[in-house]
């Protein structure tokens, strides 16, 4: 077997030490282009948005996302979230929006169609629903829905997802 010799200081190729004369102009360039620590959102902006009328899955999912620290906003009635929805400041942020389809007052696909036409771009949609047949899921994904969870949800399955979407 053959060892090799730790490298010395003297084996170190003197190109490495030129470039030091350079390198003090590009940090102070970079801490005066520093914009994105001034542009994070305040730490109470939601994360997460949970409009949900069933309420043993709205207790749920508010569980868990508790539970992991999320900060989020959960609504039981259509009408009243899209509301809410469209005067919340989010801060240039894209909260998660787990939206269920079948709601009262106003059903999902109404709200996302106004969220789109008053605040495009604002929300990252999910739709949450039982209706988890081909033609539902192709409906939902092509009204500009990211993903669409099918109910029974398994509250494990959709922390992950969370985690994924909301990118943490």
């Amino acid at each position: 077997a053959t060892t090799t010799a730790p490298l010395q200081p003297a084996d170190v190729a003197p190109s490495a030490e030129p470039p030091a004369p350079e390198a003090p102009p590009q940090p102070a360039e970079a801490t005066t282009t520093a914009e994105p620590s001034v542009a994070e959102p305040p730490s109470e902006v939601v994360e997460v948005i949970s409009v949900e009328d069933d309420p043993a899955l709205a207790e749920l999912l508010q569980y868990g996302l508790r539970s992991r620290g999320y900060r989020f906003l959960s609504y039981r009635n259509g009408r009243e979230a899209l509301r809410e929805l469209l005067a919340l400041d989010v801060h240039g942020t894209h909260p998660l929006l787990l939206l269920d389809v079948d709601l009262p007052a106003l059903d999902g696909y109404s709200i996302l169609d106004a969220l789109q036409r008053e605040r495009p771009g604002t929300y990252r949609v999910v739709f949450t629903t039982v209706h988890g047949s081909e033609e539902e899921q192709l409906r939902g994904l092509e009204a500009g829905a990211l993903d669409y969870l099918v109910k029974p949800i398994s509250l494990r399955v959709a922390l992950e997802k969370i985690k994924r979407w909301v990118g943490r």
